[in-house]
């Protein structure tokens, strides 16, 4: 959540400058339905690319667990106030719906993954038409990589993704690692996982810190507050949601967008769970 001291990037507030940025109108689903992905009963998936916004209730219980815990740092606050974003985002399968382009940057870097096991970072560079960045550090590497995977400008969602990704790379960064070279599957994997974790919450900030909620003055209690956000994500999801990323380096590109669209309906399913015990 931008606390990240050794990457440059912008770092997101728990309201974000893009927060007043219009909402284009949601796409109606057309496209083919990726192989795997559940069509039963009346809910259309949404192609990847495509914002839902229209499945979304309200946040007001959200945003006002969400002030309580900002006064108080309780979990059970914490947790009630994640449990109300999923409710008010029509359940874990409409809040996986909503992230939009956020899915489609999630299925490039998992692409990205999953050649770099297949074949080597430097022939998935040249793929790209990145075989300038063969041989660069860690940093400089997936900072090369922001504009193939998340290309500037575009609506919130778009924005989004592009804020997880330059925050996954600043906690890359803050890990140490400098040579791609030696980075292992499982290493791009948990760097994957980083930008999803990222990722949901820039999409509960976008939906509840635009208004209405009471946060302190001191900066540095507002960063207690992220990290809080960001270890309660990242807690509930992060182990469980490795497990899906077995045998990647056997899947299509369409078979990937089916693995997201199940990936991020997992981790709110999971983040709905545990801010139920929480509270």
């Amino acid at each position: 959540m931008g606390t990240s001291k050794a990457y440059g990037g912008p770092a997101n507030g728990l309201v974000p400058s893009w927060i007043d940025d219009p909402v284009p109108a949601a796409n109606e689903s057309s496209g083919n339905v990726p192989p795997g992905q559940d069509t039963s009963g009346t809910d259309t998936p949404t192609p990847l690319g495509a914002q839902d916004t229209t499945t979304a209730g309200t946040f007001r219980g959200a945003r006002s667990k969400f002030s309580n815990f900002a006064k108080n740092r309780s979990s059970s606050s914490l947790g009630g106030a994640l449990r109300q974003h999923v409710k008010g985002s029509g359940g874990p399968r409409k809040a996986a719906q909503r992230m939009g382009a956020t899915k489609a940057a999630g299925s490039r870097l998992l692409a990205f993954v999953r050649d770099a096991e297949r074949m080597g970072i430097n022939e998935t560079l040249r793929v790209r038409g990145l075989q300038g960045l063969a041989g660069q550090n860690v940093e400089a590497i997936f900072v090369g990589l922001i504009d193939v995977i998340c290309p500037p400008g575009g609506p919130i969602d778009e924005a989004i993704a592009r804020q997880a990704l330059m925050e996954a790379i600043g906690d890359q960064a803050d890990a140490g690692s400098n040579d791609f070279d030696t980075l292992t599957p499982a290493q791009l994997k948990e760097f994957f996982l980083d930008f999803v974790v990222r990722s949901i919450e820039g999409r509960i900030i976008s939906d509840i810190g635009a208004k209405g909620v009471v946060l302190p003055d001191n900066v540095n209690d507002v960063l207690v507050i992220q990290e809080q956000l960001h270890d309660f994500i990242a807690g509930c999801c992060h182990s469980h949601l490795a497990t899906e990323l077995d045998a990647i380096g056997t899947l299509t590109d369409r078979q990937l967008d089916a693995k997201i669209n199940l990936i991020y309906e997992a981790a709110f399913s999971l983040i709905e769970e545990a801010g139920e015990e929480a509270e």
